[in-house]
């Protein structure tokens, strides 16, 4: 295939709507320690709220100083459509991290979104494993509320490092088919990586979802590969939420590039997308792991 010839980003998965993006000033309600440097910061951002999916993030401007110069992507991990709440589940790791930790309640921040791409919700019952690893569980307390009410059943696989990086289970949705939990150095749960034992958890699934580190999600989508086809098993779909360093959230600084897969046998490299724009959830299958692995992940 030519350079000419190549198809553009947007031509193989597609792009966000930057149309049903609105900018809000969002109203702090508060902000909950959850151990360690994690924490759950919620607003009130009613419009914001209203068109939020699953996967989809916000820009949110922490400062009107120059420092951070640039607003901070966030995905939005839990939402209430009565109250016009949205949350965002984030570890202080950054400047805007951590300035956003010490908002308290009744201050106001600059809100842009949804933006992004997010994940694709089941048009018919089914069963779905998702799969978080350390921060990767921000989209999903969303996500799994969504699947929850479409009568979904829904497996959990929560991982982490160490139990003080586990995403909280009291903040879970309730009803959850199964719930598995994985530390590394065997704190809590079973002690392991979150991709241990995965695979005959897919194998009996419909959907796959998953979010953490790039590496992490590199090694699960190896596992997916051996569910099949075969034998007139289908593979169960798999969408991932990636990392990228970010900068405006909408196509124009291009800073948050990421390396796409050609369509399955051509060996030429393919374009590169924006996380923003083409992601940040893509089928697991669009992406170009090793060119990928190679990228610094985005740090808050």
């Amino acid at each position: 295939m030519t350079a000419s010839s190549q198809p553009s980003a947007a031509d193989l998965v597609g792009e966000s709507d930057l149309t049903l993006a609105v900018e809000e000033v969002a109203t702090c309600l508060g902000v909950d320690s959850l151990g360690e440097n994690l924490f759950e910061v919620l607003v009130l951002a009613p419009r914001i709220q209203s068109l939020a999916e699953p996967g989809q993030f916000a820009q949110l401007l922490v400062d009107e100083g120059p420092v951070p110069l640039l607003r901070r992507p966030f995905s939005f991990s839990r939402s209430d459509p009565r109250s016009g709440m949205v949350s965002f589940y984030l570890a202080a790791v950054g400047q805007g991290s951590r300035r956003l930790s010490r908002l308290r309640p009744g201050d106001q921040l600059r809100m842009l979104g949804p933006l992004g791409r997010g994940f694709s919700l089941p048009e018919t019952r089914g069963t779905s494993v998702v799969v978080a690893g350390g921060l990767g569980a921000a989209p999903f307390p969303l996500l799994m509320t969504r699947l929850l009410q479409g009568d979904e059943r829904v497996v959990f696989v929560n991982g982490a490092r160490r139990a003080l990086e586990l995403y909280p289970e009291e903040r879970l949705p309730r009803g959850l088919s199964s719930l598995v939990v994985r530390t590394e150095d065997g704190s809590r749960g079973q002690a392991g990586r979150v991709t241990d034992g995965l695979l005959d958890l897919m194998k009996g699934a419909d959907r796959v979802y998953a979010c953490g580190p790039n590496a992490m999600l590199s090694a699960l989508v190896a596992i997916w590969e051996e569910t099949g086809p075969g034998a007139g098993v289908e593979r169960p779909r798999l969408e991932v939420s990636i990392e990228a360093p970010m900068g405006c959230g909408f196509g124009t600084c291009l800073g948050c590039a990421i390396p796409l897969r050609l369509p399955s046998g051509d060996p030429a490299e393919g374009p590169l997308g924006l996380c923003c724009r083409q992601g940040p959830v893509l089928d697991g299958r669009e992406l170009d792991w090793p060119r990928l692995l190679l990228q610094p992940s985005h740090l808050g």
